[in-house]
């Protein structure tokens, strides 16, 4: 389903004129980074994107992006590509495409008559966030804008293993293990057994399948210094995790620094 459903994707945004380079590039986002920026901000047991097909459920999403001020940050420092996919993929949910021609029609009238009864969808972890009044609407002028061309991408996707993570994770805990950070503790229900796991050395580095050690390869990280161990070496290599405890200046919430 998730394969098909990728070239269905592909296919609508073509049918739209988005380039081959653009379209390439926003199915690869909104298929690896898309649901992790959903897991940090929204729904810490958010699956693959695939998995959620009701438009509605997306479009309550994207709207959150706009009224969580962490989401809203980070959409804005990733140039709103998170807002962006959502929207993409939100569209492609209601396009022929998806839907297939011959049922379109039946599927719409479904649809409406399923807003009389409402039929339920799935739930965000995070209590109902209420906008401010005094806070301008919040549109994004910036989506109608457009920038020139994009260039081409060739996208190698890396499987990455769901019960090495789980080992991992057995193993360390779900705690950050540089500054000691433990979601639960600080966020309560929608931070339970949650954490990043990074990969010493980078999968995109492998030449394909490999043994991993989840002791030695993996290491949960927050998203803090998930992030840092990327962005502070001054190579293409991450930092060494005894790199990254030398730099970080912040608290230590476990004395493990």
């Amino acid at each position: 389903m998730a394969e098909s459903l990728h070239n269905k994707f592909l296919t609508y945004l073509e049918r739209i004129r988005v380039s081959e380079n653009e379209r390439i590039e926003l199915v690869s986002f909104a298929e690896t980074k898309l649901p992790e920026f959903i897991r940090r901000h929204f729904n810490a047991h958010f699956g693959e994107l695939y998995d959620y097909t009701d438009r509605t459920y997306i479009e309550k999403l994207r709207n959150r992006v706009f009224t969580i001020a962490s989401a809203k940050n980070e959409n804005e420092a990733n140039e709103s590509n998170y807002s962006l996919a959502l929207k993409r993929y939100g569209d492609f949910l209601q396009s022929k495409v998806f839907k297939g021609k011959e049922k379109i029609k039946k599927m719409e009238n479904e649809e409406a008559s399923s807003k009389k009864t409402s039929s339920p969808i799935p739930t965000l972890e995070l209590i109902e966030t209420k906008v401010d009044p005094l806070e301008p609407n919040a549109e994004h002028p910036e989506e109608e804008l457009k920038e020139g061309r994009i260039r081409q991408v060739n996208i190698t996707k890396h499987e990455r293993s769901r019960e090495l993570r789980q080992k991992c994770l057995q193993h360390y805990g779900y705690v950050c293990q540089c500054c000691g950070m433990d979601f639960e503790k600080w966020y309560g229900k929608a931070g339970k057994n949650y954490i990043e796991v990074h990969h010493m050395n980078p999968i995109a580095n492998t030449d394909g399948e490999h043994a991993l050690d989840p002791k030695d390869g993996l290491i949960p990280l927050c998203s803090n210094c998930h992030s840092m161990i990327h962005r502070g070496s001054d190579t293409d290599q991450p930092l060494t995790l005894e790199e990254l405890k030398q730099i970080y200046t912040g608290p230590v919430w476990n004395s493990k620094k």
